[in-house]
Parts: structure tokens; sequence; C-alpha cells
């Protein structure tokens, strides 16, 4: 990785952890709105939420993808690719971004996001997504530790280029 480029990837990361941020107020309305809205607008509402938050990993995936990697996976899977592409690490590039276990709970994640970018909003099941919202904070939290750890990383790496 060219070190001109490290500052930058840093900042989006900063970026990350502020959007996730204002993911984690958003889930907040949502959950105390629980049994006082319409199930319509409640569906909508926890739906955007998730699509959100895997919208703001997916973003750092794809970010760590192109200025470390080299590249992002294409094809028909390359969400899932790039998802797991980052529980591993890369020898002589970076460490693995997340461990196996949170690689596996975010494949819920992105599988939410997938259906719900494909049905119609009437469509939303709160049985499908009353767990994942459930979840979310603790997922929210073990992520946000994996973006600590991998700007540690990358600010070790900036401070031996200077």
């Amino acid at each position: 990785m060219q070190p001109s480029k490290l500052p930058g990837l840093i900042a989006d990361l900063e970026l990350v952890r502020s959007n996730l941020r204002r993911v984690a107020r958003n889930h907040e309305e949502v959950i105390a709105s629980v049994g006082s809205e319409p199930e319509f607008f409640l569906n909508s509402a926890a739906s955007v939420v998730l699509q959100d938050f895997y919208n703001t990993v997916e973003k750092s995936f794809e970010q760590i993808a192109v200025e470390i990697d080299g590249s992002l996976p294409s094809g028909d899977a390359w969400h899932y690719q790039l998802l797991q592409r980052m529980s591993v690490a890369i020898p002589g590039r970076r460490p693995a971004f997340l461990d196996q276990e949170l690689a596996h709970t975010l494949h819920e994640y992105l599988r939410f996001r997938h259906l719900f970018r494909n049905i119609y909003g009437f469509d939303l099941d709160w049985e499908r997504i009353e767990p994942l919202l459930v979840e979310l904070p603790p997922v929210l939290e073990s992520f946000l530790s994996s973006v600590d750890a991998f700007l540690l990383f990358l600010n070790s790496l900036l401070e031996a280029e200077t």
C-alpha cells in the first residue's frame, strides 16, 4: 500500500465509526417505537436501519479491498466473497479485519439487505426483521471493535512510514 493512501483510509474508517453511531441512534428510535407504530412503518424503518448498518459495514470492506488488497471481488457473489475476504489475513498486506464468528453473523445482515432490496415494502416480515434488529447492538459493538483494531494496524503502518 502506498503510504500516501493511509491517511485517507484512516479517515474513511473514522467516518464509518461516525456513521455507525448514527445507525445506533436510529436503531434506538425504532426499538422505542415497537408497539406504537403501524406495522408497515415499523417494518420499513427497521429494515432501513438494518440496510444502513450493512451498507456502512460493506463500504469499509470495499475501501480496504481497494486500498490495501488491490481489488474488489467480481461476479455474482462478490458481496459474499468480499465479506469472506475480510475474515482472512493477506500475508504481507494486512491482518484479518473480522473474526470468523463476526463474519458469519454479518452474513445474516448481508442476506437481509439482499432481501430488502429485492422485495416490496409490504412484503417485509417482522419475524425476519426482529431478530436482526434485537441483535444489532452487540453486532455493531463487535464490528466497531474490529474497526478500532484495524485502525491501530493502519496507524502502526503510518508510523513506520514516517
